[in-house]
């Protein structure tokens, strides 16, 4: 059976995928930045290093659109590029084992960690456009948890995995890197062996493949540039834009707080910042199961909102009782219980933008919501030192906490029946047909032009779309 005829297969593949994602970014952004900041830089310097992992992600903004209209369409809509990515970020790993000593050059570190994330940005466009393909709306909620919990066991397992492996090998990094290597190989398999839908091929010279029509969007950038002028012309799509590209600023900077109170005040090795984390995994699929769940039955907003208020009055007691912190208890609880607080609010934005990403380029509308997100966290690890030097790292809790609910306010002028509103359709439908005819007057002198059929085509779709609303 394909993807789309099962329901076991599409949740197995999506949540292997995302541990894919997983392993690396655990051992670049809890393995080797806390094993930096045990060898003595700032937590502003590994910061930065950090954000290298992180500032590809942004270029999802252009995987999208070049993954919604250009694919091999015989193996699938999305397979071809999710096997080409796997590829390469195990290959892009080869690039460390090239670093005898990787605390004498930041800089080349942290293009080390880029050149892996582009791909690693192309697999999670490619993997998140095939989520948006074959889950029907009633899973949405449930597979962000489970797809979200996924990703968090190869990021959090891996981290502490990997710190305890380099700390038993003497600081040698090769035995992690070549485990990722095979680990990455062993989960390609799954998207080389199940097809998408029924009468496609495994591979461009497998046999079969008759009878699938290609999108009219695929090599047609102009058709899905119209689609994404509609899809953010409503108030909704705009106003959560904004708050994508703010929401992680608060929890970037209570995360590198917390590291540089550990190291300084207590004296924690890499390995046990990377304990912490590893043991705040099993809270942190818990409830970002939980939050999958109740984002289905009390509401997406009302779920973002519990989770990142919960984060910051976390700060706010963090801040409030500095002596706290030098108990046996409280830097372990906070280090545990903080990511999973941002997991309910994370499984929630997830499927709040999942659920307003609409037109023919509804992958590319989602992947834009999930660009901004990186680069709002891009954003506040380029801060942390600066809020350091500025506050203390106590205080910084305070200005965590209030950058985590400041955007929640933005959430009030967010509709997402608009997304379904024939009234609003119909008002996106008439500014297409205004810029169609001004895209006709501009082409006149062309009357072979193929676009304006396009034009013509979108039109035709988005008032099918319309009639179906009603």
């Amino acid at each position: 059976m394909t993807l789309v005829e099962s329901r076991p297969k599409r949740l197995t593949i999506l949540c292997a995928l995302y541990i894919a994602q997983g392993i690396p970014w655990g051992f670049m952004d809890i393995t080797l930045v806390n094993y930096l900041i045990d060898s003595g830089i700032t937590v502003g310097e590994a910061a930065i290093v950090a954000s290298f992992i992180l500032l590809p992600w942004a270029f999802k903004l252009i995987w999208a659109p070049l993954i919604d209209t250009m694919t091999i369409r015989s193996m699938g809509r999305r397979r071809c590029w999710i096997i080409g990515a796997q590829v390469m970020m195990a290959v892009t790993l080869i690039g460390i084992l090239m670093v005898p000593d990787i605390t004498k050059d930041l800089t080349m570190l942290g293009w080390m960690f880029f050149t892996h994330n582009v791909f690693a940005s192309l697999q999670d466009v490619s993997t998140d456009a095939l989520a948006v393909d074959i889950l029907p709306s009633e899973e949405q909620g449930q597979a962000n948890g489970m797809m979200w919990a996924s990703k968090l066991v190869g990021y959090g397992g891996g981290g502490y995995l990997f710190a305890e492996l380099i700390r038993n090998s003497g600081g040698s990094i090769q035995v992690a890197v070549l485990i990722q290597i095979a680990l990455l190989g062993v989960i390609m398999i799954l998207p080389m062996l199940w097809l998408e839908r029924p009468g496609e091929k495994r591979f461009p010279w497998s046999p079969g493949g008759e009878g699938i029509v290609k999108e009219k969007n695929y090599g047609n950038p102009r058709v899905l540039g119209l689609n994404m002028v509609i899809a953010f012309s409503l108030r909704t799509t705009f106003i959560f834009l904004v708050f994508t590209l703010l929401h992680n600023l608060g929890p970037e900077i209570g995360k590198f707080m917390a590291k540089g109170i550990c190291k300084d005040s207590l004296d924690w090795t890499h390995v046990e910042l990377s304990r912490a984390r590893f043991l705040a995994m099993g809270p942190e699929i818990a409830l970002a199961l939980l939050g999958g769940f109740l984002s289905h039955h009390w509401g997406r907003r009302t779920i973002l909102i519990i989770g990142m208020s919960s984060y910051a009055m976390l700060n706010i007691f963090a801040a409030a009782m500095p002596d706290i912190w030098m108990t046996s208890w409280f830097p372990t609880a906070y280090l545990i219980l903080s990511p999973g607080l941002i997991a309910v609010g994370s499984v929630a934005f997830l499927s709040m933008a999942m659920r307003i990403s609409w037109t023919q380029a509804v992958g590319t509308v989602f992947t834009t919501y999930m660009a901004l997100s990186n680069v709002s966290a891009v954003l506040g690890k380029r801060i942390v030192g600066t809020v350091e030097e500025a506050f203390g790292y106590q205080s910084s809790f305070y200005v965590s906490a209030a950058m985590s609910v400041l955007p929640l306010f933005l959430l009030l002028l967010v509709r997402t029946s608009q997304v379904d509103d024939p009234i609003l359709i119909d008002e996106a439908i008439r500014d297409l047909a205004s810029t169609a005819q001004d895209l006709e007057a501009v082409n006149a002198e062309d009357p072979d032009d193929e676009d304006d059929e396009d034009i013509s085509l979108l039109e035709q779709r988005v008032q099918e779309d319309l009639e179906k609303s009603e």
